[in-house]
């Protein structure tokens, strides 16, 4: 299945689940307000330029170093922990931000003009020399609200620099898989042969070159700039240090197919840089029918949107650089008088991030080829990224 550079392909496969609980100092980030728990918290050693995290749960492990530990998010504002204070800490509150409409700014701002800026000026904003990023990979299948499969691995991803620059893919990145930390499959009941078999590949996968390829922002802003239709662009908020501006396109119709994409972009004041982009795909009619070489069956699967998501930090030497990325995509899937709502969500999570010209090439892995199939054997108690509670339910079932 291609849409819109994603490919989502019905692929199969069956995992055993390893894990374990890991050496780290473990921490509740929630809103001082409400006491809610806070995902997507940015915990990060600025000068070791290594951090994590939260989940679902508000929760993230972290390693105990002595410097000083910069906590973050874009709805909050920023916290600083002192160098050896990290350890006496099991819960962290953060104040949100005031975030207001500033007048000036909505009455004066042109998104068009501004993503031009950052393309303009990109290699300024962003780090222009070859680094090597250590990453969590999540991968998180999703069906009828009930979680079938769930994939935790480190991995190496080596970039060039931050932007693709319409080079080859293989020119620009490289990645290697390391240890598996969590590994479980519950293939779905869903293509059944004569002898009343269930297929054990009955799941599915994002290709491994379309979501390294969709992390390029550059790529991403290109795209947006070249849309000939009409956008709806309004500014959200505006705080001394951000502004976000949300933005919808008209629907358009490709060969019976409908789409509109909407999403936001987070601006610094400062800099001018996007340092968050959030693009949300909406489809109609994108109906795909294929008969099963298993069962000999047809069926078909519905793509009804998918969901890109961006975020960056600053590196020490004042650039931005990737620091999570995620694809996500909603599919209907039918076969004979069963239908299944699939959900599908690849993460990366930069860990840390450090200088490197060039990378080992030995156990580079096949972009064409989904990482679930190159997964290692080996697994080791990590749990950089720490699971919710709904996670950990479902790898402690006996499914």
């Amino acid at each position: 299945m291609n849409f819109y550079r994603t490919d989502l392909v019905l692929l199969f496969a069956f995992f055993i689940s390893s894990f374990g609980v890991s050496q780290t100092k473990q921490i509740t980030i929630v809103d001082e307000f409400t006491n809610e728990p806070i995902e997507g918290v940015h915990l990060l050693y600025t000068a070791l330029e290594e951090g994590s995290y939260t989940n679902g749960d508000g929760v993230v492990n972290i390693i105990i170093r002595d410097k000083d530990l910069t906590i973050s998010h874009l709805n909050y504002e920023d916290l600083t922990i002192i160098s050896g204070e990290i350890e006496s800490l099991d819960r962290i509150m953060l104040k949100p931000h005031n975030m207001e409409l500033d007048e000036v700014v909505v009455n004066s701002f042109d998104l068009k003009k501004a993503l031009q800026y950052v393309l303009d000026n990109y290699y300024n904003l962003y780090v222009d020399y070859s680094t090597e990023k250590e990453c969590s990979f999540k991968e998180t299948l999703i069906v009828d609200d009930s979680i079938h499969r769930l994939v935790l691995s480190e991995l190496k991803i080596w970039t060039k620099d931050a932007g693709f620059n319409n080079r080859k893919l293989e020119k620009n990145i490289k990645l290697k898989l390391g240890t598996v930390s969590q590994n479980k499959n519950v293939p779905l009941d869903f293509d059944i042969n004569e002898k009343g078999e269930s297929n054990p590949e009955s799941s599915g996968h994002i290709i491994t070159k379309s979501l390294l390829l969709n992390s390029y922002l550059d790529i991403a802003i290109s795209g947006f700039l070249r849309y000939s239709g009409n956008i709806e662009e309004t500014v959200e908020t505006s705080s001394p240090d951000i502004i976000v501006v949300s933005y919808t396109t008209d629907w358009k119709n490709v060969n019976e197919i409908a789409n509109r994409t909407k999403g936001k972009f987070i601006f610094d004041k400062k800099t001018k840089a996007i340092i968050e982009f959030v693009k949300e795909i909406e489809l109609r009619n994108d109906v795909k029918k294929k008969t099963s070489t298993f069962s000999n069956k047809e069926y078909q699967y519905e793509t009804k949107s998918q969901l890109i998501s961006y975020n960056f930090a600053k590196k020490v030497d004042e650039k931005y650089s990737l620091s999570r990325f995620s694809i996500e995509a909603d599919v209907l899937l039918s076969l004979e008088n069963d239908t299944y709502n699939t959900y599908f969500k690849n993460e990366l999570f930069v860990l840390k991030e450090t200088k490197r010209r060039r990378l080992d090439t030995n156990g580079l892995v096949d972009l064409e080829q989904p990482i679930y199939k190159m997964l290692p054997s080996n697994t080791i108690n990590s749990n950089a990224i720490v699971l919710t509670a709904k996670e950990k339910a479902f790898l402690e079932s006996k499914d």
